[in-house]
């Protein structure tokens, strides 16, 4: 998935299980797909819009079909079905597929579905670091690592409903390429609202904080800080320098921080430089780039010790992601 300021229409119909394969893998990300029973022609109809960081995904399969995809390294993706059902199975948990349960999948570990029969499934995907960096604009404060969301979805409560109902809606507009979903100005609020909402909906460690009243916001000190540490995250930033940069003492900077981002002046900073060198041994060539050299280019001195906080945060080593 690559995030794009520009809407993206993708569409497919084939009777070629290859076909479908390359197609998808093509639009989304590599997959593999076997017929489980051949008693007739077998038929795919794929399509799917996409704008930033969301990818919305409708795929129909006429027959039953088993399907894997590898490491979602760098996104996460909930399905849930219109039509039948599926059984997918994903970091050694089963979970069902059906038009009232979604599943949940996070950005580390495979994923391996099967189907009885013919099914028409919506796959929402989110590029990790948008999905994260949504999550602390509404806590106010950094996210460390992935975000722990459960395995399932249940798809039978209002706001739940609701949620499925968007990405339905959106799914509609795949036939309607000249509708209002071409305009970026309308798909950034809806994006916004898939994203949110299933922050909103979904099980994970923070979902009641998402609930709670809204705390202040931040002081000016600490926002000063934060623009600075985004403005140039690889700068060599100190701690005094991050407080005179924010007009304040050390003390008052660091007590800002614990109080209104749940982490320190530094500790933030972090986490900010990890982003950075993930997307960039994302993006990387292996054969031309080294994690040591992106490590010290985002300012992790200790290689060891980046490694340490990147399986932390990300549930793997840098190589892994570089090599991917």
């Amino acid at each position: 998935m690559h995030p794009s300021s520009t809407v993206v229409f993708n569409s497919f119909e084939t009777e070629d299980v290859d076909e479908a394969r390359a197609m998808i893998e093509k639009a989304l990300l590599p997959v593999e797909i076997a017929v489980v029973s051949a008693g007739r022609p077998y038929r795919c109809r794929y399509e799917q819009l996409g704008f930033g960081p969301l990818r919305v995904n409708r795929a129909y399969h006429n027959l039953a079909v088993r399907v894997a995809v590898p490491d979602l390294q760098g996104g996460y993706t909930v399905g849930f079905a219109g039509e039948g059902r599926m059984r997918s199975r994903h970091r050694g948990i089963d979970t069902e597929i059906s038009t009232t349960t979604a599943a949940v999948h996070q950005p580390v570990g495979d994923i391996h579905a099967d189907s009885a029969g013919a099914t028409l499934t919506y796959t929402v995907a989110i590029e990790q670091r948008d999905l994260e960096t949504a999550l602390s604009a509404l806590l106010g404060r950094a996210v460390e690592g992935p975000i722990r969301f459960g395995p399932s979805l249940d798809l039978t409560g209002p706001a739940e409903r609701s949620w499925a109902r968007l990405v339905r809606s959106l799914a509609e507009e795949m036939t309607r390429p000249d509708g209002l979903a071409t305009h970026p100005m309308v798909m950034q609020p809806l994006t916004d609202a898939v994203l949110r909402g299933l922050l909103l909906t979904a099980d994970h460690p923070d979902r009641e904080a998402l609930h709670q009243p809204a705390t202040p916001s931040r002081s000016a000190p600490v926002r000063r800080a934060i623009d600075a540490i985004h403005t140039d995250p690889a700068q060599p930033f100190t701690l005094s320098a991050l407080a005179r940069s924010a007009g304040v003492s050390v003390r008052t900077l660091q007590q800002g921080f614990s109080e209104q981002v749940g982490t320190t002046p530094m500790g933030y900073l972090r986490q900010v430089r990890l982003a950075c060198a993930h997307d960039e041994l994302r993006a990387a060539d292996p054969t031309r780039t080294g994690v040591a050299a992106v490590a010290h280019r985002w300012g992790f001195a200790h290689l060891g010790r980046f490694a340490a906080y990147y399986r932390a945060a990300y549930g793997c080593p840098p190589s892994d992601t570089l090599h991917r």
